[in-house]
């Protein structure tokens, strides 16, 4: 496990970002400005991971990371909170407004781990046009940074693309579910650019435009909970074998 005292300028640039974004999207949402908040949200959304690119030498980049478990702690903190005051502050929704109502659990469960299965078949094929090395070489490090991926990945990424923007996609296509579920797949994938490498044909990309599009048919037929069953583990898996 390493530590790197400068990836604490992450969040001094991060949050005055946040701070100035989220007024805006306060009055746009009292306005019921679906389109605009989509647009504000995405963009503030795709800043504060764009900025982590210029930390890639401290914390590594996708797939493959440093275990500085102090700063993926952090930023696991500061995603449930940016979260959370978006969400029931700035949106000012509840939780089962944005698909957090489970009426049956064992449905979400079932649906969620077999959502793994095309994902899974796709990891061959990104390690054949990517070269990515899958370690068995599984450390304490590895295993918190994966659960702060994790927890990302079913919070923030969770409620605020398939639950938030994927609603308001609803809400400008006039509740079309298939318009809506492309739409938010796009928009999530975009906001990952630079994130990621864009070697094997822009495999990484097809990999999670896939997920997306997957999670947000999850998320039409079933709950936010299903969508973070495979959100979540596909994330820990991938932070932890590779």
């Amino acid at each position: 496990m390493e530590f790197f005292i400068i990836n604490l300028l992450y969040f001094v640039i991060a949050i005055p970002i946040v701070l100035i974004a989220f007024p805006i999207l306060l009055k746009l949402c009292r306005d019921k400005q679906f389109k605009y908040i989509i647009l504000i949200l995405s963009l503030l959304l795709f800043s504060v991971r764009f900025i982590l690119i210029f930390f890639q030498d401290t914390i590594g980049i996708m797939p493959y990371l440093i275990e500085d478990v102090i700063f993926y702690g952090l930023l696991m903190i500061f995603g449930v909170i940016f979260t959370w005051v978006y969400v029931f502050k700035i949106e000012q929704v509840s939780f089962c407004n944005i698909g957090g109502k489970v009426e049956n659990v064992k449905k979400s469960i079932i649906y969620g781990l077999m959502a793994y299965i095309p994902l899974l078949c796709l990891l061959p094929v990104m390690k054949l046009l990517t070269g990515i090395h899958i370690s068995f070489n599984i450390t304490l490090g590895k295993i918190l940074v994966a659960i702060s991926f994790a927890v990302l990945a079913g919070i923030y990424e969770e409620f605020l693309f398939r639950g938030v923007i994927q609603n308001h996609f609803m809400e400008i296509t006039k509740y079309k579910i298939n318009k809506s579920i492309w739409l938010t797949s796009i928009t999530f994938t975009l906001t990952h650019l630079f994130y990621l490498p864009f070697t094997g044909f822009g495999i990484y990309y097809i990999f999670v435009f896939i997920m997306a599009l997957i999670l947000s048919f999850l998320r039409a037929k079933c709950d936010l909970l299903a969508c973070s069953i495979l959100h979540s583990g596909i994330v820990f898996i991938l932070v932890v074998f590779v």
